[in-house]
């Protein structure tokens, strides 16, 4: 039976992705190929790219057998970073691209990411294509495999698009996830110093977890900082979507101030443009993109949403806190970690004192780490509703956001409570001008959560 073959669970928001040979088998990816083709009706061809996993060939594999089976033509562009499988979809004038991917998960994880006419593939399609896959109602056909090679074409229009440059010396880590080989060639047609730390594409990923908003993840490149006196410190994710930069002074800089900061010479060339930033995001982050002359909006969390998001408003740069940047003005709009580099050392060759200049003319703030509290499934997202509604009781409307979850302002500041999208977790966070004013937020959100019948203490967390 199909049911047997494909799980639920597997199918999220922003993606698909789960645990190989527990709840994602080849069989799995065979269905999804069958599926995705059936659906969308009238495709003629699918790009395809997997990341360096040690299950990603054969999963990519069983894929392409699926969407051959379907009638449709697949370009297997091998493998490479997620926003390598969003340009070849550009290059090629592909009608959808499926990437195998498990972006920064633990090594036994995978999934895939889609797009269909170079739109995020999300949300309810995702839904209705595990429902599709269900029916068991699959097109026939014969489609064709071709592979081609776009890496020099992409590191060309990387380099093209971006620059000038800064002399100055960078490390770089790669974390060898599937940004290694590119950064590699890139680096070489850049002035200044770069040392390129874990380069080569190993699955098992040996020398840290590819998740550089984790700080214990950069340990080695702090380290490589110190030793070389280097000025910046630049990491990846496993599928290259997402960016770490450390500063001259090892301070891993969110993702919501990177997008502050890169928003400067686009705001100067044309002001009142829309900066979109997550949900997630401080007021540093707002408030320095309005004293740029911009106007920061906030929208929902999710690399899909925002995506959409900046094509609705026609926004030059978007970014989220989980280091996600989506470029609009002379890029694709897609996240792409490997272009916001080579533009962030654009913005440092262009903005006097560079990054960290700019982080010292912020004002001091108090705030929470992105806190993550183990919820069930079934019960993340009723409490969240439940907040809401005590809250909708004691604050006013216009104190109070509700476009995904729950961020209120207050005289301390902010907090925000939403459920996770990727876990059976709830997300908390709160911002203040004063550690005492941070505690108050933290203590009014452990109210709201106590009246809503969840008891763990937000302090055991952080």
């Amino acid at each position: 039976m199909i049911k047997n073959k494909i799980s639920k669970s597997i199918f999220r928001e922003y993606d698909i992705r789960g645990i190989i040979n527990e709840s994602l088998f080849e069989d799995t990816a065979y269905l999804i190929g069958r599926g995705f083709c059936s659906l969308n009706k009238n495709l003629s061809n699918i790009v395809v790219c997997r990341d360096g996993r040690l299950s990603s060939l054969s999963i990519v594999n069983s894929l392409i057998e699926g969407i051959k089976k379907s009638g449709v033509n697949v370009i297997d562009i091998g493998c490479g970073p997620t926003p390598m499988l969003y340009f070849a979809s550009f290059l090629l004038n592909c009608d959808a691209g499926i990437m195998v991917t498990g972006s920064h998960n633990p090594k036994n994880h995978n999934g895939f990411k889609m797009t269909l006419n170079n739109n995020s593939y999300y949300g309810e399609n995702i839904q209705k294509l595990y429902k599709y896959i269900l029916n068991n109602n699959f097109i026939e056909g014969k489609g064709i495999l071709t592979k081609k090679n776009v890496k020099k074409k992409y590191e060309k229009c990387l380099l093209e698009r971006s620059g000038p440059f800064p002399d100055i010396k960078v490390i770089w880590d790669c974390g060898n996830g599937a940004t290694g080989e590119i950064i590699s060639n890139i680096v070489k047609n850049l002035p200044g110093i770069h040392k390129v730390l874990f380069e080569e594409i190993d699955g098992n990923f040996p020398n840290h977890h590819p998740d550089p908003s984790v700080e214990k993840n950069l340990t080695a490149l702090k380290e490589k900082m110190m030793i070389e006196k280097a000025d910046l410190g630049i990491s990846f994710d496993g599928d290259g979507d997402r960016i770490g930069i450390l500063s001259k002074d090892k301070f891993l800089v969110p993702g919501d101030l990177i997008t502050a900061f890169l928003s400067g010479s686009i705001l100067k060339k044309n002001p009142n443009q829309p900066i979109v930033l997550d949900v997630k995001s401080s007021n540093l982050a707002v408030n320095s993109i309005k004293d740029q002359n911009g106007k920061a909006v906030i929208w929902k969390t999710g690399h899909s949403l925002i995506k959409a998001k900046i094509k609705e408003i026609n926004a030059p740069l978007a970014g989220e806190m989980s280091g996600h940047i989506f470029f609009n003005d002379n890029w694709f709009g897609f996240d792409d970690a490997i272009y916001s580099a080579l533009r962030c050392l654009q913005e440092i060759k262009s903005n006097k004192g560079g990054l960290s200049s700019f982080l010292k003319t912020l004002p001091i703030s108090f705030s929470s780490p992105e806190i993550r509290i183990e919820c069930e499934e079934k019960n993340k997202f009723k409490i969240v509703e439940t907040v809401k509604k005590i809250a909708s009781s004691c604050y006013d409307s216009s104190k109070l956001l509700l476009i995904d979850g729950l961020r209120v302002t207050n005289e301390q500041g902010w907090w925000l409570l939403r459920a996770s999208n990727t876990q059976a977790a709830l997300i908390i966070r709160a911002e203040s001008t004063s550690s005492q004013n941070l505690e108050t937020l933290i203590n009014e959100i452990n109210f709201f959560l106590n009246k809503a019948g969840f008891d763990k203490n937000i302090h055991d967390y952080f």
